[in-house]
């Protein structure tokens, strides 16, 4: 787990999203090294344990050498943005202060989607399902809920999901729609519900109904409930 002292380690990881383009793909070129130092790491870990295990012995040098390699593996994924993640993941239901410290985090993976998504969605800027982490985080925000720093953007991503064709998870944003209570966040998607184009109308209406009714949990199949119950 990430120390809350550990914060200042990753604020080069903001630069992600840098509108400076050098200053961007240096963050990026960064990222992406970790990520393959990480991944040297565990496909070390797996032929260590493959060597260890047709071994049927519990030989002390190849056990610590596996040992070595699992902690390297582990070592250099919580320097990229997984680090902060998986600090927020595992914090407490409550925590006030991790939830504070470890959200914005949260919300620049988002951003970051959102924002550059070729640098995002390329191979070498992620390990695990990107789609699956990106559900992850939304869920995970909206079970702890979001703090007030960070609403105005949550604000902005919804928004830009609204207007832009639809992303694998986008669906989940609605999520956060009830921990809104922001009345000119509501009035752009009023705006957005009269929009020329149907589908962009249509989400719009539907974050109206997840905002007028906070009490109803929010499935992947809510959207296509509520389609079939407003055709």
């Amino acid at each position: 787990m990430v120390s809350a002292e550990a914060r200042g380690d990753y604020s080069w990881l903001f630069d992600l999203v840098a509108v400076d383009p050098v200053i961007r793909h240096r963050a990026l070129a960064r990222h992406q090294a970790i990520l393959a130092a990480a991944s040297d790491a565990l496909h070390h870990s797996n032929a260590l344990w493959a060597a260890h295990y047709r071994s049927r012995s519990s030989q002390t040098r190849l056990g610590a050498a596996l040992d070595q390699a699992r902690a390297d593996f582990r070592w250099h994924q919580e320097q990229t943005i997984y680090g902060p993640l998986h600090a927020l993941r595992g914090a407490p239901d409550g925590d006030e202060v991790a939830r504070a410290l470890w959200a914005p985090f949260a919300v620049l993976y988002l951003r970051w989607e959102a924002e550059c998504p070729d640098e995002w969605g390329a191979p070498e800027s992620w390990m695990w399902s990107r789609w699956g982490t990106k559900e992850g985080v939304l869920r995970r925000l909206d079970r702890g809920g979001l703090p007030e720093d960070i609403q105005p953007q949550i604000a902005e991503l919804i928004l830009a999901a609204l207007r832009r064709p639809y992303r694998c998870k986008d669906w989940a944003y609605a999520c956060l729609v009830r921990h809104l209570d922001d009345p000119p966040f509501l009035h752009e998607v009023e705006m957005l519900a009269s929009a020329d184009d149907p589908a962009v109308q249509l989400r719009a209406q539907f974050v109206l109904h997840v905002a007028a009714h906070p009490e109803q949990r929010i499935t992947r199949t809510s959207w296509r409930r509520w389609l079939n119950a407003a055709g």
